[in-house]
């Protein structure tokens, strides 16, 4: 092969994804596989979602709306912003693709938490920009580090709140001081793609803050408590400036119909996304005292997946995910995502949750949840 790629593709590796469940199923002799490995919700779109996407299948020869129109017009009322102040992509994650796109080149720097999200490296690799992974500490962001970090040529910082793979939160008043803090021309990213699973008392919607910081820049997704993460659509609300830079290198017709379609009934049912979050926030407590009875270390999360720590069992601590998955339940190794000795369990059902621990506790030794 004689063709010349991007020299930036040397530092990078795609993102892979686990194999399909029927090849898991087919290699273990599993009948059944729980899904606790990808933070996806437990339960499908609402009733009312499919409803909808089931009346608009026989609009699918038209393009979608190029610029999510009556979804932007439901969110910016739900929000209280401008119209103006808000983007739409493929996923939240696309629109962080999009941001690295618009800011980033060789010759300036990003600030992102290590562990956190594994696409934040990937944009800046991606740009060929200069960048500080900055260890959390005790679990969480540690944004006076993140601060110092911050150097005059750095024009994009990121936050997970609450963080991914941790689940841990910093709160409002540390994020208020790092906006305080960090200089105008560099932009900070709040990824809160989990912010509906939060039930911490002091949760304080960060929307409003666009009026006082105008490099703020807030993610979220219809991914993960909505339950519509095979449709792919996120959003993002920033200063004009910010969404006009995004619409000049976002791809046209960037959400499918059906995903426009499935986000905008959505939102018309907060009361099931009250209901999922307060499962979700009940079942963090309940796996939590379980696995403090088996001896499991534990992290105190804030979204809907938590991480378990799994050095000491008899299986070596790096077998752990694979010999839960031969029990047939599937989670996310720490290995891969920078927690070595530690998996990452998506919160699901109360029923799969007991299989989760049923599963740890043969591994252990031990009796499981009854």
């Amino acid at each position: 092969m004689t063709a010349k790629f991007n020299k930036a593709l040397e530092g990078l590796v795609p993102y892979k994804a686990g194999p399909p469940m029927a090849e898991i199923r087919g290699r273990y002799g599993l009948d059944r596989v729980v899904e606790l490995g990808a933070n996806e919700c437990a339960d499908g779109p609402f009733p009312e979602v499919i409803e909808a996407l089931t009346a608009s299948l026989t609009g699918l020869n038209r393009y979608p709306s190029g610029g999510c129109e009556e979804l932007r017009a439901s969110l910016s009322d739900r929000l209280g912003v401008e119209s103006g102040a808000m983007m739409f992509g493929n996923g939240s994650c696309d629109l962080l693709m999009l941001l690295g796109e618009a800011v980033l080149g060789p010759g300036v720097h990003m600030v992102y938490a290590d562990p956190s999200f594994v696409v934040y490296e990937t944009i800046a690799l991606a740009r060929q920009a200069e960048f500080d992974a900055v260890p959390l500490r005790d679990h969480r962001h540690d944004l006076d580090a993140m601060k110092r970090a911050v150097r005059e040529d750095t024009r994009l910082l990121i936050v997970c709140e609450p963080n991914n793979p941790s689940g841990t939160c910093v709160g409002a008043a540390a994020l208020r001081d790092l906006m305080e803090t960090v200089p105008p021309e560099t932009l900070v990213v709040f990824d809160e793609a989990y912010t509906e699973y939060v039930s911490r008392p002091d949760l304080e919607d960060t929307v409003p803050w666009l009026r006082d910081y105008e490099n703020l820049v807030i993610l979220r997704t219809f991914s993960k408590i909505y339950g519509l993460a095979g449709l792919r659509i996120g959003y993002g609300v920033a200063h004009p400036s910010v969404i006009d830079a995004i619409d000049k290198v976002r791809q046209p017709y960037n959400v499918s119909t059906l995903a426009q379609v499935a986000a905008l009934e959505a939102l018309r049912h907060p009361e099931r996304v009250a209901e999922r979050r307060d499962h979700v926030a009940g079942e963090r407590v309940r796996i939590g005292e379980l696995l403090t009875a088996l001896g499991r270390p534990w992290v105190p999360s804030e979204a809907n997946f938590m991480l378990v720590g799994v050095e000491g069992l008899p299986s070596a601590a790096a077998e752990v995910p694979n010999a839960l998955l031969e029990r047939g339940v599937l989670v996310r190794s720490g290995w891969g995502i920078g927690y070595p000795g530690w998996v990452r369990a998506t919160v699901g059902t109360s029923e799969e949750n007991d299989l989760f621990l049923g599963a740890l506790s043969d591994l252990a030794g031990e009796e499981g949840p009854t």
